[in-house]
């Protein structure tokens, strides 16, 4: 007779399990750091998670109503087999069971067969003078066995129903937060006028003012800056001129807006463009401005608008 698995295991693993399953399927609102450390620091923000929800504590309630229930039966089946067996089995039964349930199952993997017992499960075939056993499988082998069947069930129920484990779902999460934190970083490092510095020789930064402009301001401008709606900015005429330095003057129009003209809104003002866009996007005018060709009015440029800065001509 074997010995059964005591409530003080069989209780708190089931129920250690109900939560990870609850776990695995409840998002948080963070990304999970690399690393082993990373992924404890995962899991813990995972099960804390689930363990914030009335339905987790719920379901481990009627969970743990029915392992007692469930034990209460097995004690029952228990004593009804114990009546059965011999006094000699009652009596190792019962050493077995004082020596404790853990301990027989770690010396039950070094335990051999006797030679009757081993003569029991001999099959009635073989090869070659060798001789197949009927072995029972290992337990721990079985349990991982079930384990793997319990985790598949859950895990294909999870992808089916859930959120859990969908790239598209998880990049899409994993945005949020990264855009969340983007947003609060940028408050804390972003910049003003006082602090931007020109970077037009910066082909890095000039490439990502360029596609800053080419998603906010070729409306107006048109790509390259060659002037639409909004006036030229490759030429040497501004219709605005509010600083002594061309960079910050393109700066400041970008941030504050144009006061001569409307359709040229605040877009640092307007919370449209952080500080450090701004920069990136004024380094990029200036360099389309005083580095490269003006795209004049035979070549599909728009014509001057605004006064001739002789200070600001393309050196």
């Amino acid at each position: 007779m074997k010995l059964r698995t005591p409530a003080y295991l069989f209780i708190p693993l089931t129920l250690l399990a109900v939560i990870i399953a609850f776990a695995m399927v409840t998002p948080v609102d963070n990304l999970p750091e690399p690393g082993f450390k990373g992924m404890l620091n995962n899991m813990f923000a995972h099960i804390g998670a689930a363990l914030s929800q009335g339905i987790v504590w719920a379901v481990m309630g009627i969970a743990l109503v029915m392992l007692l229930i469930v034990n209460a039966v097995n004690k029952l089946v228990e004593s009804q087999k114990f009546q059965k067996l011999s006094a000699e089995e009652q009596a190792d039964y019962l050493a077995r069971k004082k020596k404790g349930y853990v301990k027989t199952l770690l010396n039950s993997a070094n335990e051999k067969q006797s030679a009757e017992e081993e003569e029991a499960i001999i099959l009635d075939h073989g090869f070659d003078g060798i001789k197949e056993l009927d072995n029972a499988l290992p337990q721990w082998w079985l349990s991982l066995f079930w384990f793997g069947v319990v985790f598949c069930i859950v895990y294909i129920l999870a992808y089916s129903f859930t959120d859990f484990a969908h790239p598209i779902a998880e990049y899409t999460q994993e945005k949020i937060v990264k855009d969340k934190q983007d947003s609060i970083w940028a408050v804390n490092n972003d910049i003003t006028i006082d602090e931007a510095v020109n970077k037009f020789n910066d082909p890095a930064v000039v490439e990502q003012g360029k596609l800053i402009f080419n998603t906010t301001c070729t409306l107006c401008h048109m790509a390259g800056g060659m002037g639409g709606i909004g006036p030229n900015l490759t030429d040497d005429y501004w219709v605005n001129h509010n600083q002594d330095s061309l960079f910050y003057n393109i700066y400041d129009i970008v941030y504050n807006g144009s006061p001569k003209n409307p359709q040229m809104r605040a877009f640092g003002q307007r919370g449209e463009l952080s500080g450090l866009n701004i920069e990136k996007v004024a380094s990029y005018v200036y360099y389309i401005n005083q580095v490269e060709k003006t795209i004049t009015p035979a070549e599909g440029g728009a014509a001057p608008q605004g006064d001739l800065m002789e200070a600001w001509k393309q050196k």
